[in-house]
């Protein structure tokens, strides 16, 4: 047996192995050929790139579809609401529109506010004052050098 540390001695012990050197075309070969592969690995890596972003397009659109349902229902709640109130006190269709509040007790409030006026106008009724009655034509300076004039027009 042998106790040689090196099992395989190299052939040429006395020359020294000469450093692999490169010229600018092959490094340019080389980081080309790199290039292309990390190209092609990030175009496969991000292929479905074009579907999740109409998946999440779309996903925009649902969440608004969820949002304008959720506003219609809270407009419905309220004018159900509203009417019920309405129906509850005696008012119109016209005067429940016009009652304002969020909650129950806030739109029961309005309708007995509006209640309390539609009857203070009903005392008071639809009256004008003076009406009816025309002014007489007094003694006016004016109105009568008016009259003066248009007479004399019509005369000639």
């Amino acid at each position: 047996m042998s106790t040689d540390p090196n099992p395989n001695p190299d052939p040429n012990p006395g020359e020294d192995p000469k450093p692999e050197s490169f010229t600018q075309a092959d490094v340019d070969r080389i980081v080309t050929e790199r290039l292309k592969r990390e190209r092609e690995a990030t175009k496969a890596k991000y292929a479905d790139y074009d579907d999740l972003k109409a998946k999440a397009g779309t996903a925009t659109t649902l969440e608004e579809r969820v949002a304008e349902i959720e506003r219609q229902s809270k407009e419905s709640e309220a004018r159900a609401l509203r009417a019920e109130v309405a129906n509850a006190k005696g008012l119109t269709p016209t005067q429940a529109k016009r009652l304002v509040g969020n909650t129950k007790e806030e739109l029961e409030a309005d309708a007995d506010e509006l209640l309390k006026d539609i009857g203070a106008q009903k005392k008071q009724g639809n009256h004008v004052p003076r009406e009816g009655n025309n002014p007489k034509p007094g003694d006016d300076p004016n109105r009568t050098f008016v009259r003066e004039l248009f007479s004399r027009a019509n005369a000639d």
